[in-house]
């Protein structure tokens, strides 16, 4: 089936599968976690739209985001811990306060449905980032260029697949449900790296920027 491959990536390769996976870790760490999860579904629309349309379909899956799911996407999880502070508070400090659940249905249903509207997604993922209280000058840069992809330059790209790849590299993020289908699809946009599996190569890439060098420069050429 065309989207086997997906349902393996749910079963054996995931970041957040229950509820207790959520312990150490800061509400500003799981909120950055589900931001950069939704960046990368952003740029996917454009580098893989097969694959976002059907993850966007399985993130909706169930009727709401209440609990964390087995089955559910990673996204999805994610999605639940952010939008339940109380459900999970015993668990994790300092979640974020506000989630737009119903902004975040219709914006997956737009992926979905193959409904892009520029604007639309400029005001919800900025909406977004401010819900979650992210503030970080490389994640707000990330979220220009996701929300007008289609407008991005060759470097533009490289810098904004460099940073997703680096970030998912830590606190285990790298057996997300979207990262190696994302490190396939964007492996053009990075640097020219030895031959291997595109997951490894990915992570290699991704071990061998030094902030404020690799990155910092692909940044500097549109900052």
């Amino acid at each position: 089936m065309a989207f086997d491959f997906l349902k393996e990536e749910l079963t054996e390769a995931r970041y957040i599968r229950t509820p207790n996976q959520t312990i150490g870790r800061s509400g500003e760490s799981i909120a950055e976690s589900f931001f950069e999860h939704l960046l990368v579904l952003q740029q996917m629309r454009f580098e893989n739209p097969a694959w976002a349309q059907q993850y966007a379909k399985d993130t909706l899956k169930y009727m709401n985001f209440s609990n964390v799911r087995t089955s559910g996407t990673d996204l999805h999880n994610l999605a639940a811990i952010v939008s339940n502070p109380s459900k999970f508070s015993g668990k994790v400090d300092g979640l974020p306060s506000r989630f737009d659940e119903l902004a975040f249905k219709r914006y997956l249903r737009n992926i979905v449905s193959n409904n892009y509207n520029p604007a639309q997604d400029r005001i919800f993922l900025t909406q977004m980032q401010k819900n979650m209280g992210i503030k970080g000058g490389l994640l707000s840069k990330a979220r220009r260029i996701m929300a007008d992809y289609s407008k991005t330059t060759p470097n533009e790209r490289t810098a904004v697949s460099t940073r997703m790849v680096n970030a998912f590299r830590h606190d285990g993020q790298f057996r997300s449900d979207v990262f190696r289908p994302y490190a396939a699809s964007v492996k053009g946009n990075l640097p020219a790296e030895p031959k291997g599996s595109v997951a490894k190569t990915a992570i290699n890439v991704a071990k061998a920027v030094v902030p404020g060098v690799l990155v910092g420069k692909a940044w500097g050429k549109f900052v």
